[in-house]
């Protein structure tokens, strides 16, 4: 069937085939890998990287394209099946917002390959690593070019698969295994929110398409009841991918996978997916402003709750796991506070130097053997190049001028402002806590004095570590080069900020909605949010360095606060101890036990018992004498006219 393509001016001149060759690169890597590569992991290492470079070099030349038509729209689309009234087609879309996340998905999953060369080198598993990366990366990239809502949810889903697959990738630790299972059951809850809103706007409009759901959402003659639903379902599967309350405590077990891992997930594939979705579906929010305040204090709560537990986990790579879901609330608030534009552009600024912060966690490990802040200091002399760039990458984070995190975070504070004064309140105190953890974990890792690591467990046959914690070292150029690399972006991604540069780029991917011109720059805004940034750094620095006030000091004075923090608000136990044991193994699933024993197997072994019985009684009828066989016919052909007589007298 022939394409049909969009003409309305300032088309993007991009061929439908490189469109399909960005998304089959990583596939095809991944298909050759499984058929024979894995048993080789230097080729499988080679082809994945291959294969994600490809689709990234491709997404470049996309991306320029685009700027050059000015954001304008592509799509290609053919008729995937159809089943009675349903019809569904299998296309591509590109766009401003199109372009850009696939810049970051390919950005970071080629650096992300290249790292795992050095990381994973020894593991047993590398070669399978390697194939669920590959395809890990072809299904975000599926979701990020679908052009119809059915083909996200079905790229949403094989994201899920693939989370399932990497964080439970060391699958012989039972905690590597039950992540994987909660990451998957808990993703799931929101996945039937957005089953439903897939169900409601096909009954609604008979189609999927992205642009006639928005024009859906515009028309002044729709329920607004109705669009308020489907927000929900929408934002209830970005809430279970993203992270947000009360979906979010999946993420920080998802640690247990490789580190690499944890990189991609974290900063461009799976969690900003959630993110994604509400963006590309805006004018549905926007409709809606009551599924808006929803999104805007669900993600302020997000980013509060998970920035408080950040400040007093131990562990290195669980406080950017925290610090991951608190920058995601930040995205879901600026949405909810019509922040479209400085929510993407946080979005975009926030993978690249988050990114680089996983990566650097992974260099660390990778020298000391250990992700526990309270067994490493003093590594700075030891890794100077995972020092700075883990400094920049913290700075950005932080919102420190000049650097990107600095022009993203205050975009989102000052639509939140403009909003509501307590999304914004919300919104500074984040920043101040931000800060506050990211310094914390700086100088309890790089300062002070070395603790020694973790020893080495030789005992252990799944272990790829092999160095020498008692003597920290530098990660090798593969694991260093990406982290340089992300730090160019860490700095200067902001930039695009200047003179509406990429509000004007990402907002033709919405239909026309004036009052979407990105942020301007408020000095006042720029000026508070900095100070309470350095804040947070000088707390840090007065505690971890100079011990004018002792931690300990500290949380002897708020224990009750601390207690509730360390134990990350009483939710996991909550969800595991309360709803899981209690309710559903001991309540709900005796219920279903008692249903299957009772009813289901009650009429099973009754009907068996009846038909026993039954055949007991006609036994007896069974002689074996032929003159009583032949009474019972003549008595059967008696009986048989006697009833056609009766039926038809003469």
């Amino acid at each position: 069937m022939p394409f049909l393509a969009e003409t309305a001016a300032g088309i993007p001149d991009i061929s439908e085939q490189v469109l399909w060759a960005i998304l089959c690169a990583p596939l095809i890597a991944w298909a050759i890998i499984v058929a024979g590569g894995r048993k080789y992991p230097t080729i499988a290492g080679y082809l994945a990287i291959g294969g994600v470079g490809a689709a990234c070099l491709l997404s470049y030349i996309t991306l320029f394209n685009v700027m050059d038509a000015d954001g304008g729209i592509v799509k290609y689309t053919h008729e995937w099946f159809a089943a009675g009234p349903l019809v569904v087609d299998l296309g591509v879309r590109v766009d401003g917002l199109t372009a850009v996340m696939l810049v970051v998905v390919t950005s970071v999953s080629l650096l992300v390959q290249l790292y795992s060369t050095g990381y994973m080198d020894g593991d047993h598993g590398e070669g399978r690593y390697f194939a669920h990366m590959c395809l890990f990366t072809f299904s975000m990239l599926g979701l990020v070019l679908a052009d119809n809502l059915f083909q996200i949810f079905v790229f949403w889903e094989l994201v899920g698969l693939c989370s399932y697959l990497l964080i439970g990738f060391w699958f012989h630790k039972p905690s590597a295994a039950a992540a994987a299972k909660k990451a998957f059951i808990v993703t799931r809850i929101g996945d039937l929110g957005l089953l439903a809103a897939l169900l409601l706007i096909f009954r609604e409009t008979g189609q999927f398409d992205v642009g006639v759901i928005q024009e859906w959402a515009k028309n002044p003659a729709t329920d607004g009841t109705l669009v308020t639903l489907f927000a929900l379902g929408l934002f209830a599967g970005a809430a279970g991918k993203s992270a947000q309350f009360p979906l979010h405590v999946w993420l920080p077990d998802a640690m247990e996978g490789p580190t690499p891992v944890s990189a991609l997930i974290h900063a461009a594939t799976m969690v900003a997916a959630g993110v994604y979705l509400v963006a590309r579906f805006f004018p549905v929010f926007e409709a809606s402003p009551d599924a808006r305040d929803v999104v805007a204090w669900i993600g302020a709560t997000t980013a509060l709750l998970a920035a408080t537990i950040a400040m007093v986990q131990t562990d290195f790579k669980r406080v950017m796991a925290y610090s991951t879901i608190s920058q995601l609330g930040y995205m879901m608030m600026a949405l909810g506070s019509l922040g479209y534009v400085a929510a993407i552009f946080h979005l975009f600024t926030h993978a690249f130097f988050k990114a680089s912060l996983f990566l650097g966690s992974g260099s660390v490990n990778h020298s000391t053997n250990t992700f526990d802040m309270r067994k490493m200091g003093g590594l700075k002399p030891h890794m100077p190049i995972t020092y700075w760039t883990f400094m920049i990458a913290s700075l950005s984070l932080a919102g420190i001028f000049p650097l990107a995190g600095f022009w993203s975070k205050d975009e989102i504070l000052l639509d939140a402002w403009r909003n509501d004064t307590g999304l914004w309140a919300v919104g500074v105190a984040v920043a101040f806590m931000t800060a506050f953890y990211m310094f914390r974990a700086i100088f309890l890792t790089f300062h002070g004095e070395y603790k020694g690591g973790e020893p080495v467990d030789h005992h252990d046959e799944d272990s790829h570590f092999h160095g020498d914690p008692a003597h920290p070292h530098e990660s090798p150029w593969v694991m260093t080069l990406p982290l340089i690399v992300l730090s160019v972006p860490a700095i200067m991604a902001g930039w695009f900020a200047y003179d509406h540069m990429f509000a004007n780029f990402i907002n033709h991917a919405l239909p026309e909605l004036p009052h979407h011109e990105g942020s301007s720059f408020e000095i006042g805004i720029a000026v508070s949010s900095t100070i309470v940034a350095l804040a947070g750094i000088g707390a840090a620095y007065a505690i971890y360095m100079k011990r004018w006030v002792t931690s300990e000091s500290i949380r002897e004075t708020f224990a009750p606060l601390a207690i509730i923090f360390e134990n990350k608000y009483y939710l996991d136990k909550l969800y595991e101890d309360v709803l899981v044991t209690r309710v559903f193994h001991r309540g709900w699933n005796r219920l279903l036990e008692a249903n299957d024993r009772y009813v289901v197997d009650g009429i099973a072994n009754g009907s068996a018992r009846i038909a026993r019985q039954a055949s007991l009684r006609f036994r007896t009828l069974q002689t074996g004498q032929i003159q009583s066989y032949g009474l019972g016919i003549a008595a059967g052909v008696v009986v048989i006219v006697l009833a056609v007589y009766s039926a038809n007298p003469l």
